[in-house]
């Protein structure tokens, strides 16, 4: 069993690769955009950031959900996603006034339609309450509200993959399965649809990942199959292939459903899911856990990942602020690496002091005890 007190830190790492790619695909046109990984293959850091998510949850809750301290545990997993839900509205206000402020000093009201922001003007009371109930998430603010929602699953997630990994991920897949067939999925309101990303199919690929980790706290070996290390890769490099080339031949397939074949972002067909873990796989396959440790270079985003929520959260307005702005450069080369050294240092930078004032605590604490130890 992996030690209480220690990191993985590939986890770290790979969440903060997921959170600048975030960054850097939330400002269309950027010059770095056709560079991510989305362009290679059908899955992108969207799906990487809720597969870690499920790793962490495992670390975080999985051990320690046992009976006696389930009710804790559970409280603990409700707690998160509350303070997830105040962190979404915090997000939610600061956008606004991001892009309010930009309507302002412009005048172009239609950057207000862009974002889906225009319902603030038109039902400003039922666009307020709908953002309380999550319901109206404007553009490129969706992603905490799935958060949210797969941390109020998790309890009974967790609860089953404790029992059995097979019995979750079945009961899983089984919900999966009938929100494709069934066409389920949160509504959003006010106005008509569902939400961008349904929680009733991203929660597969968050079980997935729960397992994932549930199995790697538990000190299981890396997996290993002679038949996935042949076809695996060769997906992988189809897959880019095939993205690279613009995706020119329809894959439908006569009487499947679509969730098998095509690759709708919202409700995570099939395809996507496959993709994230067969590049999942490949990287279970190296020995990157000793090559980051042994890479001073993989630090920053390392410490970036420890942090995830507030530097999503700080990358997320920079994103807005860049998108804004950026038309004015006229898609200047300059001005795009300007938002990358920009961008990625103050993500950096709110890591570090997040990290140093950690570190201040935790001395704190320790010092207090050993005065309290003087004293007795």
């Amino acid at each position: 069993m992996v030690p209480a007190d220690s990191r993985i830190v590939s986890i770290d790492f790979w969440r903060g690769f997921a959170l600048l790619t975030i960054f850097i695909n939330h400002v269309p046109g950027h010059l770095l955009s056709a560079y991510t990984f989305r362009n290679f293959g059908v899955s992108d850091a969207a799906e990487l950031f809720v597969l870690l998510a499920g790793v962490s949850a495992a670390f975080a809750y999985a051990r320690p959900f046992e009976p006696g301290r389930r009710l804790r545990v559970g409280a603990r997993i409700l707690t998160r996603a509350f303070n997830l839900y105040v962190a979404h509205l915090a997000l939610v206000m600061v956008a606004v006034a991001v892009i309010g402020g930009f309507v302002v000093e412009t005048g172009d009201t239609r950057v207000l339609g862009w974002y889906h922001l225009d319902l603030i003007i038109e039902a400003p009371v039922e666009a307020l309450v709908g953002m309380a109930l999550l319901t109206f998430q404007p553009a490129y603010l969706n992603i905490l509200p799935l958060y949210v929602s797969l941390l109020l699953m998790a309890p009974v997630l967790v609860a089953l993959a404790r029992r059995s990994l097979a019995l979750a991920l079945g009961v899983s897949a089984a919900l999966y399965l009938v929100a494709q067939l069934a066409h389920l999925g949160p509504p959003v309101w006010p106005g008509a649809g569902r939400w961008y990303f349904n929680p009733l199919a991203w929660q597969l690929l968050f079980t997935a990942g729960l397992a994932i980790g549930i199995v790697l706290d538990r000190g299981g070996a890396r997996v290993a199959n002679r038949v996935l290390d042949v076809l695996v890769p060769v997906y992988l490099v189809a897959t880019a292939v095939w993205a690279q080339l613009d995706f020119p031949v329809s894959l439908q397939i006569w009487r499947l459903p679509a969730f098998v074949w095509d690759f709708d972002k919202s409700n995570l067909d099939l395809p996507r899911v496959l993709h994230i873990l067969a590049l999942a796989y490949c990287v279970t396959r190296l020995p990157v856990e000793r090559w980051l440790r042994g890479w001073t270079a993989s630090a920053p985003l390392i410490l970036i990942g420890r942090h995830a929520l507030p530097v999503f959260c700080l990358g997320t307005v920079l994103s807005l602020g860049a998108q804004v702005l950026r038309p004015a450069f006229d898609g200047a080369v300059s001005f795009d690496l300007l938002i990358v050294v920009v961008g990625f240092s103050l993500q950096w930078l709110l890591a570090w002091a997040l990290e140093w004032q950690k570190g201040g605590r935790a001395a704190d604490a320790k010092a207090s005890g050993e005065r309290g130890v003087a004293r007795a």
